[in-house]
């Protein structure tokens, strides 16, 4: 007997630009590069990134799993739209449980970072949800060893601890994999992308 099913399919790419890189463009534009502005010199064929890493999978965690599922049915909550969306790293290599509540290097600024998704993002086409997330030479500098996705309403706030982001914040999914150290200087976009099928 064939059984209905849906597959949470997560996949992201953590571009990196390295310190001269950053360096070189800053001087020509005259201010640091921005996402969408690395985002565009790509597609012309102007830039390519200093290097990629591919982190395949994640955890869809409880907190989640109920927001997901209380959408569906009209029961309320935050939808990941972009003033809403969160995208959080972090040096935590515990593994991921689907009771996390926050990052693991949650609480220090030297262990765990959230901010607001990219402008423009996340979008959704035919079951994929697309989330970009740029971190400027300033911030997140140390390990990432963890990343998640997080939504919450009201003014969204950069910071160490996803219960100072914004209101009433959630985690939505979390990730462990070692994707190397960030250093000042550099500028990393962790890409991901959710496929629903």
């Amino acid at each position: 007997m064939a059984v209905d099913g849906i597959t949470w399919d997560m996949n992201a790419r953590i571009i990196k630009y390295h310190p001269d890189t950053v360096a070189r463009l800053t001087a020509q534009m005259g201010h640091e590069p921005l996402g969408f502005h690395l985002r565009h010199l790509e597609s012309i064929g102007l830039l390519a990134p200093d290097e990629v890493v591919e982190a395949p999978g994640n955890i869809l965690v409880t907190t989640g799993l109920t927001r997901v599922t209380s959408l569906i049915i009209g029961g309320g909550g935050t939808a990941l739209a972009h003033a809403d969306a969160i995208v959080g790293v972090g040096t935590s290599s515990t593994t991921a449980v689907v009771g996390d509540t926050a990052l693991g290097g949650d609480g220090n600024a030297s262990t765990a970072y959230y901010q607001n998704a990219d402008s423009s993002y996340p979008s959704a086409s035919a079951g994929v949800i697309t989330c970009n997330c740029t971190y400027q030479s300033s911030n997140a500098n140390f390990a990432w060893n963890e990343w998640c996705w997080a939504d919450a309403s009201g003014t969204l706030t950069a910071g160490f601890t996803l219960s100072g982001v914004g209101t009433s914040p959630i985690l939505l999914n979390h990730k462990v994999q070692s994707l190397g150290t960030k250093v000042s200087g550099s500028i990393w976009t962790l890409s991901a992308t959710l496929t629903l099928a």
